[in-house]
């Protein structure tokens, strides 16, 4: 739409003058049959192009509210991710300050920012590097080679598992998408697995 068509709110005016004329005008009593069914027809119409105008108004408030929603989401997003220079950096394929970098998690493919739409799907897809299966696996072989098989530490790195997922939604403005939600459950039930079958083994140690 490049504009609104002021021609609806002409004929509703015009439609409401000839109302007002027909009404207040003297007309033989031959002929009022045939002006009362045209001032009726003319009411009709000033009701259909009311009713079209109030119609045209709740179209554009909706599409103005989307249009600039979505401008000031994509406009956040974007300073979120310039602002932050080790996100971009991270996604970049560059090393963070802190020394961080795709290639230090084991990704060994194209930097997330020149990725097509098709090869990022694939990424978060079930069989993908970034997908539920795969990241908890990662996380959790990760974490468990750094404690071993002391119950303790793996207490420990748990903690350091759910701290380090409420980090990252701090990060990201509070909210993650379903999958990591998805991937932390899985980490963590396989981290939880491990605890469990150690204290198993320690418990029949004690009982020999």
């Amino acid at each position: 739409m490049n504009g609104i068509d002021t021609k609806n709110y002409y004929d509703a005016y015009q439609a409401n003058s000839l109302i007002k004329e027909k009404s207040s005008a003297s007309v033989p009593t031959s002929d009022k049959e045939d002006d009362t069914s045209s001032v009726h027809k003319m009411h009709n119409s000033a009701v259909n192009v009311s009713i079209s105008m109030q119609s045209l108004k709740v179209y554009l408030n909706i599409k103005s509210a989307e249009f600039n929603q979505d401008n000031i989401s994509s406009q956040n997003s974007l300073l979120n991710i310039v602002n932050n220079r080790e996100i971009y950096d991270f996604l970049s394929g560059k090393e963070t300050q802190n020394g961080f970098s795709l290639s230090s998690i084991g990704y060994e493919g194209k930097p997330i920012t020149e990725l097509s739409s098709n090869e990022a799907k694939d990424l978060v897809s079930d069989e993908g590097f970034f997908g539920v299966t795969q990241t908890s696996d990662r996380v959790s072989s990760f974490v468990i080679s750094l404690a071993g098989d002391d119950v303790e530490a793996l207490k420990e790195v748990r903690e350091g598992v759910v701290k380090g997922f409420e980090e990252a939604e701090k990060m990201w403005g509070g909210k993650l998408p379903d999958i990591s939600y998805k991937t932390q459950e899985r980490t963590l039930s396989i981290i939880d697995e491990k605890i469990a079958q150690l204290s198993q083994t320690d418990l029949e140690k004690e009982t020999e």
